[in-house]
């Protein structure tokens, strides 16, 4: 479509079609797509793991179409991609266990809130069609399951165009382990298991293969059970069936089929040695499997792991992010070496833009190596090597959950996240940010101004830069002021620094009071430089002070791209950093440092003063009420308004649900952070771009 004409893919195509425009999402759009595919003499279609890929509509229509689908038969989807169809069927031509539940044709909400009371609560509430974790919802009270219900519904029929749900036992200690499965319609292969269970929001971020907590008894009797369902609908083409594993009783519970390539098969092709996608080709060319040797006997060698890179907030209730990608490097690139056995599958380089019309993942990453332990340190190492500045991403959560301790337990469970919330979103240590980051963005700020100076000096070059009449004076001293948005590293307010040289390598910082009150913002409309003076002053007296010695050891920058690695020499300690201009003007300049050392991006935005004392009202308001008590709520990112929780004029305690929106294919529900008066400006069905005022919450008079 229109918005990915600079995109990778398109890049690396033989051939692109523009297929229409974001709005019309041109990649559901069967008749569109079979055209397009016909007029450029294709032969066939691959549906990757989109959508589409379990629709079947889409395989009968270019199989009539004389085009070769490269998947299941449209009877195959048809009977396994729908998961109500899936378990009746099962039910009756299999011996596969399945979980306890609903899944009649009945949707009338008081019906299904009475099976849930049967089933007994906790429940799962879910999409009978599509998957990747949409129109999916745990409920644990019978209060909140219509809700519940009534947005999984909504949900579904956004994204696959059927709202019918399910509802089943929802077991607590859960493992989530697949099968993948090969099929040519006469034979059926299984390349063994997958583990998926740490997920957030049901979606799988972290996978590996095999499964470290499977008996061989389990791996066979799940294996067996993936194989028995593919043959008796004479299966074709590449397949996952899905299980949950109770760890409790040992025990497993067919969960679903996913008849289409798994974002997750590289981890199996690590192991097994196997190319799937070739497979699928193969078959669909209307080869056999029988006449493949390698595939008589299948073993697992050594460990493979994989982790989803997100463009997310994570300290934002996984709120997905948007923006462009200013730097994406692979850790060979950062390291200067290549790693072995360290595969990358991305649409992203250095310019590319994340946009609100996909999913928020921008790139997989997976290692092999010869045990789960050495798998584990190598894609840490890896992972911490890996730079992506401009957006932010869910990278220091990853590196964090395969640090933590317990993802050394081989029964961890589905519900990992949740349980070490409060250790994996700890706020991130000041320290680093205030002292040796805030050092690579200050020298690399200077080298590029610097730079800039040299070169429209003319013959002005021997005048020294930052001369001043009053050198002793505090607010003609040369320096920068940098703020940090610590929102984005789980802390709620920002920080604030002063900057200045104290002598040849030596820098003073200052970290200065952000203690703003709403009635000091009426300085900023008083133009005498006296008051200014004063204000200044002000927000000193509340800094506290410390003296680094910080000298660039050696650098590699591309000034053309803004880009560049840093060795500095920080106190007694050597740090090593990458650096990003996001975006530059001689007054203003944010900056991104990442630190391989931590896994961490920090973005900084550099002012001069006269800049920085012009966002005094600004900062005053950040994070807070304005002076007549009001929050305002606007949206992070273009995005369409769903449903509105909470009428014009209403009242609202702190938590109450204001409205649902929806983004890169997530909803997000927006609440009160105060109580009050609600004034809503959108309505249910509303399309809006960024930085709208969605509503506005004012605090009542008593409060």
């Amino acid at each position: 479509m229109n918005r990915d004409e600079n995109s990778l893919h398109v890049k690396l195509a033989d051939e692109a079609v523009c297929i229409g425009q974001a709005g019309e999402q041109p990649y559901q759009n069967i008749q569109r797509l079979i055209e397009v595919a016909r007029s450029a003499g294709a032969d066939a279609i691959h549906p990757g793991y989109g959508y589409l890929s379990e629709n079947a509509d889409f395989s009968r229509q270019v199989t009539a179409s004389g085009i070769v689908f490269i998947g299941p038969s449209p009877e195959s989807i048809a009977k396994l991609g729908d998961k109500r169809f899936a378990k009746e069927y099962l039910s009756l031509h299999s011996s596969v266990p399945l979980i306890p539940g609903y899944a009649g044709q009945d949707q009338d909400p008081a019906h299904l809130e009475a099976e849930a009371s049967r089933i007994g609560y906790p429940v799962l509430v879910k999409a009978s069609a599509g998957g990747g974790g949409k129109g999916m919802r745990v409920v644990h009270h019978q209060s909140k399951f219509r809700e519940a219900f009534l947005r999984c519904a909504s949900e579904a029929e956004r994204s696959f165009g059927s709202g019918h749900c399910l509802i089943e036992k929802y077991i607590e200690c859960e493992k989530h382990v697949e099968i993948q499965i090969i099929g040519d319609g006469e034979t059926t292969v299984s390349l063994l298991d997958r583990e998926c269970s740490i997920q957030r929001r049901h979606q799988k971020i972290i996978e590996e293969s095999p499964c470290p907590w499977l008996s061989h008894e389990m791996r066979k009797s799940m294996s067996e059970a993936a194989i028995e369902i593919a043959n008796l609908l004479k299966y074709s083409s590449a397949g996952t069936v899905e299980y949950i594993v109770d760890i409790k009783r040992q025990s497993f519970y067919f969960l679903e089929v996913n008849t289409r390539i798994q974002v997750e098969h590289p981890i199996t092709e690590e192991v097994v040695g196997i190319d799937i996608v070739a497979l699928q080709l193969f078959v669909a060319a209307g080869g056999k499997l029988a006449s493949l040797p390698q595939l008589d006997t299948i073993h697992q060698q050594g460990h493979a792991i994989e982790v989803r890179l997100c463009a997310e907030n994570p300290f934002n209730g996984f709120l997905p992010c948007t923006g462009t990608v200013a730097l994406f490097q692979q850790a060979s690139d950062v390291l200067g070496v290549g790693i072995p056995n360290v595969r990358y599958e991305t649409g992203i380089v250095s310019g590319s833009v994340v946009s609100v019309h996909f999913d928020s993942m921008v790139s997989k990453i997976i290692v092999w190596d010869i045990n789960r332990t050495l798998a584990i340190q190598k894609l840490i190492y890896v992972l911490s090597n890996t730079v992506c500045l401009g957006v932010t991403t869910n990278q220091l959560l990853l590196r964090r959950i395969l640090a933590h301790p317990d993802f050394q337990d081989l029964a961890y469970t589905t519900s990992f996240i949740a349980l070490h919330e409060a250790v994996l979103l700890e706020p991130v240590d000041t320290e680093l940010i205030s002292r040796d980051m805030l050092m690579a963005a200050v020298l690399w700020s200077r080298q590029h101004t610097r730079a800039i100076r040299q070169a429209r000096a003319g013959a002005f070059a021997g005048i020294p830069a930052g001369f001043r009449s009053q050198p002793a004076d505090q607010t003609t001293l040369a320096k920068q002021f940098i703020s940090c948005n610590l929102s984005l590293l789980g802390h709620e307010s920002a920080m604030e620094f002063m900057v200045r040289n104290a002598s040849a390598d030596e820098y003073e910082i200052s970290h200065l009071s952000t203690d703003f009150k709403p009635e000091d913002t009426r300085l900023l409309f008083n133009q005498q430089g006296g008051i200014l003076t004063r204000r200044f002053y002000h927000a000193v007296d509340h800094e506290v002070r410390q003296r680094v010695t910080a000298s660039m050891l050696q650098t590699k920058k591309d000034l053309s791209q803004n880009n560049g690695k840093l060795h500095l020499h920080v106190g007694h300690e050597q740090r090593r950093f990458v650096v990003s201009m996001i975006s530059s003007d001689e007054f203003k300049r944010e900056i991104s440092v990442y630190s391989p050392d931590m896994g961490l991006a920090v973005s900084y935005a550099v002012l001069d003063q006269l800049s920085w004392a012009g966002r005094f009202e600004e900062r005053a308001k950040e994070g807070g009420l304005d002076s007549s008590g009001q929050r305002k709520y606007l949206s992070p990112m273009p995005c369409h308004i769903l449903q509105i929780l909470a009428a014009d004029g209403s009242k609202v305690k702190r938590g109450d649900g204001l409205l649902v929106m929806e983004s890169m294919k997530t909803e997000i529900s927006i609440k009160a952070e105060t109580p009050g008066t609600v004034r809503m400006h959108v309505e249910k069905g509303s399309k809006i771009s960024e930085g709208v005022i969605m509503c506005e919450v004012t605090l009542d008079a008593d409060k």
